[in-house]
C-alpha cells in the first residue's frame, strides 16, 4: 500500500514538473533603420496541476529590458485569452522606464471562462511589444521577474524561458535604402527640361 501511494505521488510530481516557458518571437531575423521590431511574448509548454491537467493562466507579470539605444519603445498590445470575463475587463498595466518596462495582466474571469478560452492550446501570445528601429548594430532583450498565476490564485511553480541567461539577440544590419530614380525617369526629366528651354527661345 505504501509503495502504491509512493508511486502515485511520484507520478503526480512528474506530471506537474514540466516547466512552463516564456518565449520571445521576433517578427524578422534582421532589421533596417526605420523598421518596426515586434516582439511577441508566447506562453508555452504549460505546466500541469497535481492531477495531470493543464493549468489555466489567470495572471502574468514580467520585466523586459533592451540593452542599448538601437530601438525605441512604441506600443504594447495584450493577447485575448485572459480578458474573457463577460462583465469585467482584465486588469492590464504597463510600467515603462528608460530602456525597460514591466507588464502584467490579471483576469477576473471564472475558471469555466478561462477553460473555454484556453482548453486544448499548447501555446498562446500574452503580449506584443513594438519598437521603432533607430540605428545600426546588435542588441539584446533581457527577461526577468517572470510570474504566472493560475485560475485558483496559485503561482506556477516551474517557470523557464528559451533564452540562454534570459537574453534574446536582435540585429540591425543597414540603413533604410533610399529610392534612386530609374534611368528612364531621369531621361524623361531631361527631355522635358530641353523642351521647356526650346519653347522659351522660340518665344
Amino acid at each position: 500500500m505504501k509503495k502504491t501511494i509512493l508511486l502515485l505521488t511520484m507520478l503526480f510530481v512528474s506530471l506537474s514538473s514540466k516547466a512552463t516557458l516564456l518565449t520571445i518571437d521576433l517578427n524578422q531575423d534582421s532589421y533596417q533603420v526605420g523598421d518596426t521590431l515586434t516582439a511577441d511574448f508566447i506562453f508555452t509548454d504549460i505546466e500541469d496541476d497535481s492531477l495531470g491537467f493543464q493549468k489555466l493562466l489567470a495572471s502574468f507579470e514580467f520585466s523586459f529590458a533592451w540593452s542599448n539605444d538601437l530601438i525605441e519603445y512604441s506600443s504594447t498590445s495584450f493577447g485575448n485569452l485572459l480578458d474573457v470575463d463577460p462583465s469585467f475587463a482584465s486588469f492590464q498595466t504597463i510600467d515603462t522606464e528608460t530602456n525597460s518596462l514591466t507588464i502584467n495582466e490579471l483576469s477576473f474571469a471564472q475558471s469555466i471562462d478561462l477553460f473555454t478560452a484556453q482548453d486544448g492550446l499548447s501555446s498562446f501570445v500574452l503580449a506584443s511589444i513594438n519598437f521603432n528601429v533607430l540605428s545600426n548594430g546588435e542588441g539584446e532583450f533581457i527577461l526577468s521577474n517572470i510570474l504566472f498565476g493560475d485560475a485558483f490564485g496559485n503561482n506556477f511553480t516551474n517557470i523557464a524561458n528559451d533564452i540562454d541567461d534570459n537574453y534574446k539577440p536582435y540585429v540591425i544590419t543597414a540603413t533604410k535604402p533610399v529610392d534612386v530614380p530609374e534611368p528612364a525617369s531621369i531621361l524623361l526629366l531631361l527631355m522635358a527640361l530641353m523642351l521647356i528651354m526650346k519653347q522659351r527661345k522660340v518665344n
